[in-house]
């Protein structure tokens, strides 16, 4: 795809945010929110033409 517009980046996962005219704006406030309820993150990081998103979750130790 094209990337994440540069508009979007600070707001990208707030809810009802969304680049497309059919969004929601959900599915990464809800991701996002999902992570951290585990302790863990979902970050973003792009440039024009790649996006990349990476979910982060600590590991449990028995």
């Amino acid at each position: 795809g094209a990337g994440v517009p540069a508009a979007l980046r600070d707001t990208l996962f707030e809810p009802l945010v969304s680049g497309r005219a059919d969004g929601t704006g959900l599915g990464l406030a809800m991701a996002r929110e999902i992570a951290h309820e585990h302790g863990g993150e979902l970050r973003h990081a792009g440039t024009p033409g790649a996006t990349t998103f990476t979910l982060w979750l600590p590991l449990e130790h028995a």
